[in-house]
């Protein structure tokens, strides 16, 4: 495939007809056209699920009710709105990551001074929403373990302080919603639906470009995977997880050309994350049952017996992410040569 010099990288007709698809492969697509509906598609939750809108042909398609949200964002081949609060959050918060990984990942393809912009307002609203989502992974494994090592009577008063907190984080969710900042990060993701600010580099072929693109990410991987194996701390293990996001969407973004052996190796990063991740969780865990047992002394028995429970979680999430890595490793190998 050659590239036309005088051929815009993509169009919001373009990006259209591509988030709308549901077929994850396309034939000899320009860069910045798979990178524009992989951006499409990520806006496209976030508006639906945190903003309350459909982008389509309309700008600003309200969200009145959850049987309109449902038929209109399926004329768009897309997902409807999450049933509940939570999952909304979870997921605006992925929307958020893919896109900012993206951005990071391949930043050639793009204007460098809006994308670092753009980033740092993901980084931010992301923040604000990861505080919700902590309580509410905590307050759910509180409430299906707790019964079984603590009695109700001393449970019930740690599941208050976390319904207080939960409730408090997303105050400050709503705070911020109410904020210029989020208006103007709402309009950021209608541009990326409707077209991002692509560079010249984006009209060359996605096969082409994309799995070089993709080289850094690999090193950063190998960087932090060769760390953590000399000293896996909690740490060390958080920034493993945090590279291996990055190169499993990434290869998602090229899976878009590159088939199945991009979206292999995008599935054994995701296993490794999601291992990682709950050592993550449990490591938030044990950190806020520590400090409300310090700060509360009444409840100190029965949040130390809760962290017992947390430690062993993260004991279990330990084990095996060794093996996930090489297998990381081996699908790159195999796919990259």
């Amino acid at each position: 495939m050659t590239s036309d010099p005088e051929k815009p990288a993509a169009t919001a007709a373009t990006v259209t007809t591509l988030a709308a698809t549901t077929d994850d492969y396309l034939a000899e697509p320009s860069a910045g056209e798979v990178l524009h509906r992989v951006l499409a598609r990520s806006a496209r939750t976030f508006l639906l699920n945190d903003a309350g809108i459909v982008p389509g042909v309309e700008r600003d398609i309200p969200v009145d009710d959850e049987a309109s949200a449902a038929g209109s964002i399926a004329t768009l081949g897309g997902a409807p709105r999450r049933s509940t609060e939570m999952e909304r959050v979870h997921q605006s918060r992925v929307a958020c990551r893919r896109i900012r990984s993206n951005l990071r990942t391949f930043r050639l393809l793009v204007d460098p001074v809006w994308s670092m912009s753009l980033r740092a307002e993901l980084a931010w609203y992301a923040e604000c929403l990861g505080e919700p989502r902590d309580f509410h992974i905590l307050r759910e494994n509180i409430v299906l373990n707790g019964p079984l090592i603590v009695d109700k009577e001393d449970l019930q008063p740690i599941v208050e302080v976390i319904d207080r907190s939960i409730g408090e984080a997303e105050s400050h969710v709503d705070h911020a919603r109410e904020s210029d900042r989020y208006a103007r990060l709402v309009g950021q993701m209608l541009l990326l639906w409707d077209g991002p600010l692509l560079a010249r580099k984006a009209e060359r072929p996605a096969d082409e470009l994309l799995p070089k693109l993709l080289e850094r990410s690999w090193h950063d991987v190998r960087g932090a995977g060769l760390t953590a194996r000399k000293k896996p701390t909690d740490d060390n293990l958080h920034k493993l997880r945090i590279r291996i996001k990055g190169l499993r969407y990434g290869c998602e973004t090229a899976a878009v050309v590159e088939g199945g052996p991009a979206r292999k190796t995008a599935k054994a990063a995701e296993r490794l994350q999601s291992r990682l991740g709950d050592l993550h969780d449990a490591g938030v865990a044990i950190e806020w049952l520590q400090s409300l047992g310090d700060t509360r002394p009444e409840l100190a028995e029965a949040t130390e017996r809760l962290t017992v429970v947390e430690r062993a979680a993260a004991a279990v999430a330990r084990k095996g992410w060794k093996d996930e890595l090489k297998e990381v490793e081996r699908r790159w190998r195999r796919w990259q040569g």
